[in-house]
Order: structure tokens, then sequence, then C-alpha cells
């Protein structure tokens, strides 16, 4: 029996070597090397690279060709550690940004809204009113307002629904008479 030519083995063995799974493989083993996600596919890149430039030293007879591109990867992942230590980044000058606080106007605004949203609240029946404050505003647990009120906390919970409902009344008719009063102005 004829043992298969040197040509054959290397034919066979870039079979093997140059498919999608050698590739994933690759990816896989720079991950496992601590090669961030970030900069993988360049690594590789520099991988398959190498291993094309080499491809004629490779000797099949040496070892399996899995194993050949497994060396170059950790040699290649090994350089990138190397430069990654020496690598420094220059950072650009701060770029002047607008003022995150709220101009005049706005600060205006949100005090209108804030007192317009109070005297909602203070319009609700008190019932209502104080399951809303104690729950939604003060932050305290439905079990707690209901075991300090010595009501079902089911009924709180009602309460609560019929608050938000009423609320959300009072507010749209204030945009809505408030809307109506800019326009007859007009």
């Amino acid at each position: 029996m004829d043992r298969p030519s040197n040509e054959d083995e290397r034919a066979a063995a870039c079979a093997l070597l140059f498919c999608p799974a050698v590739v994933r493989a690759v990816l896989r083993w720079l991950g496992r090397l601590g090669v961030p996600p970030c900069h993988r596919t360049d690594v590789a890149g520099q991988v398959w690279l190498n291993a094309w430039e080499s491809w004629p030293r490779f000797d099949p007879k040496r070892g399996r060709p899995e194993r050949w591109l497994n060396a170059i990867t950790v040699h290649i992942a090994s350089h990138y550690h190397e430069r990654m230590q020496h690598r420094r980044q220059e950072l650009v000058d701060f770029i002047d940004v607008a003022d995150p606080a709220p101009d005049a106007a706005a600060a205006m605004e949100s005090d209108s809204i804030r007192s317009g949203v109070v005297d909602a609240v203070n319009e609700l029946d008190p019932q209502l009113r104080f399951v809303l404050v104690a729950h939604d505003l003060d932050g305290i647990p439905m079990a707690q307002v209901a075991k300090d009120a010595g009501l079902p906390l089911s009924t709180l919970y009602k309460r609560r629904t019929k608050a938000v409902g009423a609320l959300r009344d009072i507010i749209g008719l204030r945009v809505t008479m408030d809307f109506a009063r800019r326009v007859g102005s007009q």
C-alpha cells in the first residue's frame, strides 16, 4: 500500500483548516487566551494572516494541522497581550457641554407643575388623598398603610386606584381649562 505523498497530506490539512468550524475554534481559543471580545476578530485576522504566510513551511508529518494553528493562535495572542501592556490611549481635551442645570424658565415651569400637582392632590377626597400620599409620595408599603389605618388591604388598593383616576381627571380638567384660556386670549 502506497503512503500518501506530502502534497496530499498538505491538501487534506488545508481542507481541514480553512473551514468555518475552525474559524469559530480560533475565536474560542482567543477567548480562552484572554483576548477581549472587542479585539477578538482583529486578532483572529492576524492569526489567519500568519497561518497563510507560514503555510508553505507547514509539514504535516510534524503534527496535526489543528495543533499547528493553535500554536500560531497562542503566539499571536501572547504578542497581543504584550502590545496591550505598552498601549497608551491619548485622551482628547474636554468638550464644553451645555450646563445640565435647568435654566430659569425650565425651573419656573417645573415649580409650576409641582405646585399644580400638589393643588390637585389637595382637591382629592381625604380618604383617597391619605392612601395616595402615604403610599406613592411617602413610600410606605400598602400593608403598613392598611395596618396603620385599620383597614383591609384590598380596600386601600381600591381607594388608591380611585385616587389615581380622580387625580388624572383633575389634572386633565386643569390642562383643558388652561388650553381654552390660552386659545381664548389670542
